[in-house]
This record gives structure tokens, C-alpha cells and sequence, in this order.
């Protein structure tokens, strides 16, 4: 089984927040607030209520094999793995703003499983 865990570099998202802002309605708690500070910081150009940055992995936006835990931040592979049809991917709960330029992000390999095969791409949507 192969997991990793993903982290947009400015915290990370209380469990259920796929906003990326706190669109919606609501009170953001105090880690919410401060972490909304930070990416408008980072990301000034970004409108976070009409293009939400990516700050999780998505529940709906992933295949089969995978599984999602502590929040959406952490991903496990639970196929086989033994031929190129057991492969699985998961995205992102939102694609990365245009307006960001340059978008941080960390991945952390937590463990490369039985045959260690792993990539990671970038999608354009149109």
C-alpha cells in the first residue's frame, strides 16, 4: 500500500472545507481565519470566492483504489498494484488559479509500498 500526504504549504484545511476561503457562509474558526490570511497573503491576485485554491484532495475526483484520510490530506492506494490497470489517481478539490503564478504545494511519500511506483502530473482543464 502506497500513501501520501499533501500539504499546500500554508496550513491546512479543517475537515469538510473544500472552499478555499469560507465561501458559503458560516464562521471560520480562528486556525480558518489565519490560514485565509496567509494565502490572500501568498496569493493577493486570487480571488479565493470565485476560484478557490486547491487545499485538499478530492472525494468525488478519485478512483477506486484510493482512499482519502485525516482531512483529504492523505492518500492511500489500495489496489493491487500488479499491472498498469490497477493504477488510480485522485485530484484536487480545485485546479490551481491562473492568477497564482507560482503555486507551492509539498507532497511527502509516506511509504512507496511493495513496488515503490509512484508520478504525479499536471492537468489543464479547459
Amino acid at each position: 500500500m502506497a500513501a501520501a500526504t499533501a500539504d499546500p504549504g500554508a496550513g491546512s484545511p479543517q475537515a469538510g472545507d473544500s472552499s478555499g476561503g469560507g465561501a458559503g457562509g458560516g464562521l471560520q474558526s480562528p486556525g480558518e481565519q489565519e490560514l485565509s490570511r496567509r494565502l490572500q497573503r501568498l496569493y493577493p491576485a486570487v480571488n479565493q470566492h470565485e476560484t478557490p485554491l486547491p487545499r485538499s484532495w478530492s472525494p468525488k475526483d478519485k478512483y477506486n483504489y484510493i482512499g482519502l484520510s485525516q482531512g483529504n490530506l492523505r492518500v492511500h492506494y489500495k489496489g493491487h498494484g500488479k499491472n498498469h490497470k490497477d493504477a488510480a489517481s485522485v485530484r484536487a478539490t480545485h485546479p490551481i488559479p491562473a492568477a497564482c503564478g507560482i503555486y507551492y504545494f509539498e507532497v511527502k511519500i509516506v511509504s512507496k509500498g511493495r513496488d515503490g511506483c509512484l508520478g504525479k502530473a499536471f492537468l489543464i482543464r479547459p
